[in-house]
Parts: C-alpha cells; structure tokens; sequence
C-alpha cells in the first residue's frame, strides 16, 4: 500500500491530523411555507420572515389584508414563515365622484385578488354654513364591519391631512390615486429650481398638464440645484445637481402610491435637498369626493387561477427546513379550486417527504361547506392522507398552524388552547363531532368546550393519526438525513459505520430522554433500534445501510375509568 504521508530526509517527527466529523446541530421545527397573494412581491423566489411588522415591511402592508393567515400563525407563534408568493389576479377598484359627477379619487386595493370585492368604502362630508363641503371621512368596510377609518380629509397636496397622502401612508387595504393621473409617468428631462426654489413636471405625453411640484426641502436655500428625471413606469431615475455636481441619485422610482419605491415617498424620506408634491387635475372647489348615499363597493378584483397557486407549492420545495404547509386564498373560492390547490399541496408535502424533507400540509373547510356534513366528508376524502389536516372552522389554519409550529414535535394539539383572533370557534353539536372526529371525516375542530375555553378537540390528520406521531417521526427522518450526509465521501470502513452508528444513537437517545420516543409499554421494546452495516456488494459499491426502528410517543386521547363501590 503506498504511503502518501510527507518522507522525512533531515531526521524529525512528521505528524498527520484527522478530524472526526461533527455532528449536525439538531433539526429545525415548526417552519412554515405559504403560499398566497402578497401586496409587493419580493425580488427572490421566496422570503422568510418571523414577525408581523416584518411581513408587512417586506411584502407590503396589503399582505396583511390578503393573507390573513399569515398574520394569524405569525400572531398565534409561527416560528418563521416562508413566503412563496402567487402571480396573476387583477386588484379591485372604486371610482368615487364629486359634487359635479366627475371623478375624484380612484381607490385601488393594495393586494391583487377577488378578497377585496368583500371591500366597501363610505363617504362622509363636513360642510360649511354655505353647505359646500370643505373636508370629508373615508370609512373602510370588510363584510359591512369597519376596519379603517380616516377623518377631517381635505385634497390640498403637501398638507398633512392631504386624502391621497392620508390614505397611501396609513391604509392597509387601499390606496388612492388621481382618476386622471393613475399609470402616468413624469416628462424625462432636467428642471432647475432657480430662485423660487420650485419646478413644474409635466406628465409625460400630456403637454402642458402638470403631474407634479418638485421643491426644495426646508432649510435648503441654495439656487443652484437641478433635478435631472428619467426612465419610467418602476424605473425612474432622479438626479439631484448642486452647481453641476451629483448630490443625490434615487433609482427604481414609480409613481406607483403602493410601492415601496414611490417617488414622493422616497424623496421625502431619503432626499438632504428635494420634495416631489403631487399636483391634482380637478381645481380646487372639485377636489373632494362627496358624500355616499351607501357605501360603494371595490369591483373587478379576481384571484389567480389554480395552476398559479401549484407554481408557488412548487417553489416551496427549495426550502428544506420546511415542515409544515398551507395556502392562503380568497374565501369565496369555489370548493372545487379549493380542493385542487389543497391537493396540490398534500402532493408536495409527498415529493417533499420522498426527498427526506417531510412536512404536512394543512387546509380548512369553506365557509360555504362547514354545515354540510356531506360537504365536508367529501373534502377529507378528496386529501385523505396522513400528510394533510383538515381544520375547522372556515379561516383557522393559520392559528392551528401557529399553535403547531410553537409546540414541541411531541406535544399533540389535542385539547390545547387556540387562539382565534377575530375567528368564531365551531359550534358542531355531540352528534355532528361523532361524525366529524371519527373514521369518515377525522376532522380536527376547534371549539369551545366548558372548563376549558377554545380548545382543539382532537389533533389528527386526515387519516385519524395524531398529527405529534407524523412530526415526531419526520424528526426522525432529518435527523437521520443530517447526520448521514456528513459522511458521505468519508471511507467505508469500520471505524467510519460505528461513528455514524453512535452519532443516530446519541440523537435518538437525546429524543427518548426528551419525551419525543418512548419504549413498549411493558419495557420489553426499547425506544430505538439502529443498525448500520454495509455488505461485501455494498461496500463494492460504496453504500453504506442504515436500519432504524422508532417508536414515537402518543398522546392520551381517551380515558376510561371503572369505579367499583364497595359495601
């Protein structure tokens, strides 16, 4: 056998080290992927967040609205989320008028999707002893409840009750923008401020009509700045030169209120010299939309199709760490697109599976089907899998997920508290749950019971399996899955079989000490078994085999009790 250790020629000591491999910090759990409609879709193919504010940061306030159950798990304690975001759809709008019959204000909802359709948006106006209206309220509805609210409004461009600015700065569910000015671009060229330390833009294509007032910020009294503007639609780009010389340079702009790249937005927070005001295309006395006899509702909203929400499932398997699924869609989508994207995603949680990356998908009934029985059992049966849970009532996946994701892969979420948020709990009556907890549908209802509050009934998927003994045997698999492929390119000897063998025995052994694996009940079985060997054709090979046997702990769902009364 040759030697390739260094030959010594002046005599010494020639020392060679090797290092053993380490193991793999412990499996992640409770990551959750989603898919869904997001107001600002990211630049990447998928984002992670851990917290509300940073969702709303990264996607766009509109998110909050149109996955609302990402907000619900990121609430309820979602450890992280992982945001796939869904193409296509078209946003609702609303056109309300002036006392002349001529459009005002255009309000747009800030997320595409058919969710916004359920928006309304009511008019309220402070008139003066002359009856001319001079300010106005704007009340947002969701399903005839107010969920925003914004008073004393006036159209007065750069004034700290400005409508538009009100409205695009605070809203969550809309923005506004002028009827005459919505999709238009400013006119590409350079524009001195000269004394009035102010320049007129002009709207691109629209000679003579002015789109917008670039003025120098307070404080700032140097006559010798020019602002140079470029590009358009969300490439615009401005310049500002002080006596010839580069000061600033803003790129990617839009005129687009709802992005995060806003032109008046973005000089405003980021310019040292300039301020974009937007001018109005109505005069003054026209400005304010009046007075809504009912509230007028946002139209054309439509969702992406079922073969967009399978393209965002797909995208969800470039991340690993994943371990639990769902989808966020509009209510009021018909039961057989919700059952397809509910299958789509049981069919990713098997190739997921497949791939050593388990994760179990989780879907609620529609509204429309949550007192049919037969409705319901029809859902099961169409995702009938170990991999899927089916929750109730209508809307509370994302709190069963949260609640998932907090807890332990062990602890079953059977009779463990749930929070709701603004979701009524079920209200199934004792026959109704024999049906739905048993054999045909094996549901897992949320509802109230005596004693204990809002509660999970009883945690199973779909298959009537505790959904803890699938998370704890997926544990198992990426446990496996890591400590195995540390070794892969190590030599297939001896020495190298038993450090894999006693690196799974060490993480099993830390699972049994933690609750998670149990032995038989009688003692004889113990928690674990691990095996690794290789054959003379394995080893020809270069395969090594592991064998592994667990047992997961299960939860109490059932006791039965017998009193005896003795004399």
């Amino acid at each position: 056998m040759e030697d390739f250790m260094p030959v010594l020629v002046v005599p010494g000591v020639s020392v060679e080290t090797t290092f053993d491999v380490l193991p793999p910090l412990p499996a992640a759990a409770g990551i959750v992927g989603i898919v869904g409609i997001v107001d600002r879709p990211p630049s990447t193919r998928l984002v992670s967040v851990t917290r509300v504010a940073e969702l709303q940061d990264i996607c766009g306030p509109g998110t909050l609205a149109s996955m609302p159950e990402a907000v619900a798990a990121l609430s309820t304690g979602a450890r992280e989320l992982v945001i796939s975001a869904v193409d296509g759809g078209n946003a609702a709008t609303a056109t309300l008028m002036n006392a002349d019959e001529a459009p005002a204000v255009r309000l747009r909802a800030r997320s595409r999707g058919a969710w916004a359709n359920q928006l309304k948006v009511d008019v309220g106006t402070v008139t003066n002893a002359a009856g001319k209206a001079v300010r106005v309220s704007l009340r947002i509805l969701q399903n005839d409840q107010e969920v925003e609210r914004f008073d004393d409004l006036v159209v007065q461009p750069g004034q700290p009750m400005d409508l538009f600015s009100t409205v695009n700065e605070q809203s969550k569910f809309v923005v506004a923008v002028e009827p005459n000015f919505d999709g238009e671009n400013p006119k590409e060229g350079e524009y001195p401020l000269g004394e009035q330390g102010s320049a007129a833009v002009e709207q691109k294509d629209a000679a003579g009509t002015v789109l917008m007032d670039i003025k120098l910020k307070p404080g700032v009294t140097d006559a010798g700045v020019i602002v140079r503007i470029a590009g358009e639609d969300d490439a615009i780009t401005v310049e500002v030169l002080r006596n010839g010389a580069r000061q600033e340079m803003f790129e990617r702009l839009s005129m687009d209120p709802d992005s995060a790249r806003h032109l008046p937005a973005v000089l405003a927070a980021q310019s040292r010299f300039v301020r974009a005001v937007p001018r109005s295309s109505l005069p003054a006395a026209s400005r304010l939309p009046r007075a809504t006899p009912t509230p007028v509702a946002l139209a054309g909203g439509t969702s992406p199709n079922v073969a967009a929400y399978r393209a965002a499932i797909d995208l969800l398997a470039d991340e690993p760490r994943i371990d639990l699924v769902m989808a966020s869609f509009d209510p009021a989508l018909a039961s057989a697109s919700v059952i397809q994207i509910h299958q789509a995603l049981l069919a990713h949680a098997l190739v997921a599976s497949d791939a050593a990356a388990p994760r179990i998908a989780f879907g609620s009934v529609r509204a429309a089907d949550a007192d049919s029985l037969d409705a319901m059992r029809d859902h099961a049966a169409a995702v009938r899998n170990r991999r899927f849970v089916l929750v109730a009532p209508p809307g509370a996946t994302g709190a069963v997920v949260g609640l998932i994701s907090r807890i332990n892969p062990e602890i079953s979420p059977t009779f463990q508290t749930a929070q709701l948020l603004d979701i009524q709990p079920s209200h199934y009556r004792e026959s109704e749950l024999n049906v739905l907890l048993g054999p045909a549908v094996n549901l897992l209802v949320v509802q109230q019971r005596p004693g204990r509050g809002v509660i999970v009934l009883k945690g199973i998927n779909t298959i009537g399996d505790q959904i803890s003994v699938t998370r704890v045997a997926d544990r198992c698999i990426r446990e496996t899955k890591a400590i195995s492929e540390n070794f892969i390119g190590q030599l297939n000897s001896a020495d190298a079989r038993e450090a894999l063998k006693q690196q799974l025995i060490a993480t099993f052994t830390r699972l049994e000490r933690s609750g998670a694996l149990v032995p038989s009940t009688d003692g004889s079985d113990p928690a674990f078994i691990v095996d690794v060997y290789s054959t003379q054709q394995d080893f020809a090979q270069g395969i090594v085999r592991v064998d592994i046997a667990v047992r997961p702990v299960r939860a109490i769902d059932y006791v039965y009790a017998t009193i005896r009364v003795k004399n």
